[in-house]
């Protein structure tokens, strides 16, 4: 990790700001930029704006309006999340779901008695292969991977229980502060889930109990495979002298978060926010995730700001538009998870950005992640103009008139796509 390049950047950050306060600009800022923001806070107070040049020799401030106020952030709290991840466990990191016999299986027959243990790696692509090719671009991690390595070592028939271990996890299924209409928004959480906690294939119904239904779908990959599973599916723990009989491992955690920011999935988030409490700190809980990214993030991610959850559902979390630019500028300087975070980003004219900055010569130069709960319109990300300069923004509107929060933030990011800020 380039942590000198990343504390460079921050220090300079902090210097060049001390005289720039809340509602100014500099100096040398554009009269359009200004107007931009000045016609949308004039009405609408409720607003936070953070935007910096990333100059060679630091990133240089642009707009700022109550930039160190704390205001709702939404989704763009999954760049936080993500974040935190790839620092965690490293952009090729894959988790791993393994499935253990409780004693070795004896090789030369067909069929094997035995007690199997579903070992939950937390991972949240885990999916049947119809699931994956509808709802995850192929991008998925198929369950049949667990069975297919049984059926080429002779096994057609399977007795015994599953007993299906999410112990990498709590069992709380939801964000505790959350209100109960969010399960529309947000899938029944497990270390072991299959589908995202859809119950079939199809985004319809979800799982009361997501470790008995993998089990479920678990037996169900046998029989793709042409193995017979009789026995019942329960809850446990792997012991330790288990042997382990297969294993399939998710796409690069860069592919997970490539999913997970341009559709601004919510299940993808608060399970990648569980490894990383369980990764950091043991714990594979909502706060622990939380606390996780206050520590990896601590530099960017100060007391100010309150993490609830990993999706941003949340309206009790808080983050200031200059923590989340701080965020982008350590990914923007950091070579090791830097790259994958600015590149799972959506670009214009796709994911929650389907309908916006789709002009040709802008599409490809946006890379953010827009944010929407009630009474709440965001946006963070960087763009880089017609010359190559780049930029990293964070506008936050706690306000109920979220079109017009829609176009101020279009006009604003579309003005320093054209370059009216490079030399300013």
């Amino acid at each position: 990790m380039n942590s000198h390049r990343t504390s460079c950047f921050l220090t300079s950050l902090a210097a060049v700001t001390v005289a720039f306060s809340a509602g100014t600009a500099t100096a040398a800022t554009p009269i359009q930029l200004t107007s931009a923001m000045n016609e949308w806070t004039s009405a609408h107070p409720r607003t936070g704006i953070f935007v910096v040049r990333l100059d060679a020799d630091g990133p240089t401030p642009i707009l700022n309006f109550k930039g160190d106020v704390p205001r709702r952030p939404a989704s763009t709290m999954k760049v936080i999340t993500a974040s935190a991840a790839l620092m965690a466990f490293g952009p090729e990191h894959r988790f791993t779901t393994e499935l253990y016999a409780q004693s070795p299986p004896i090789l030369g027959g067909s069929r094997l008695s035995t007690t199997l243990y579903l070992k939950g790696g937390g991972d949240p692509m885990l999916a049947t292969p119809t699931y994956i090719n509808k709802y995850l671009a192929g991008r998925g991690t198929s369950i049949n991977g667990l069975a297919t390595p049984l059926r080429s070592a002779g096994f057609t028939s399977i007795t015994g229980p599953i007993v299906v271990d999410e112990s990498r996890f709590d069992t709380q299924r939801r964000v505790a502060s959350w209100p109960s209409r969010y399960i529309i928004e947000c899938r029944p959480l497990s270390a072991v889930n299959v589908n995202q906690g859809y119950l079939r294939d199809l985004r319809t119904l979800y799982v009361v109990r997501p470790p008995l239904a993998a089990g479920g779908k678990l037996r169900a990959a046998f029989g793709r495979a042409g193995i017979t599973h009789t026995g019942k599916v329960v809850t446990g723990r792997t012991p330790a002298g288990a042997s382990l009989v297969s294993f399939t491992k998710s796409p690069p955690l860069r592919t997970i978060t490539r999913v997970m920011l341009p559709e601004s999935d919510n299940y993808i988030a608060e399970t990648l926010a569980k490894n990383t409490g369980s990764m950091v700190l043991g714990r594979g809980t909502t706060a622990a995730g939380t606390q996780a990214a206050r520590q990896l993030l601590a530099a960017q991610v100060g007391p100010r700001n309150t993490l609830i959850d990993g999706s941003g559902l949340d309206r009790g979390n808080a983050v200031t538009p200059k923590a989340m630019v701080r965020v982008l500028i350590a990914a923007n300087a950091n070579p090791d998870w830097g790259p994958a975070l600015i590149n799972s980003l959506a670009r214009g004219g796709e994911g929650t950005l389907e309908r916006r900055f789709l002009a040709p010569s802008l599409r490809n130069r946006v890379h953010a992640k827009t944010g929407y709960i009630a009474g709440t319109s965001t946006i963070a990300g960087v763009v880089d103009s017609r010359a190559g300069v780049r930029y990293a923004f964070a506008i936050y509107m706690n306000d109920d008139a979220i079109l017009g929060a829609r176009r101020t933030q279009d006009r604003l990011v579309a003005l320093l796509a054209t370059g009216i800020a490079d030399n300013s």
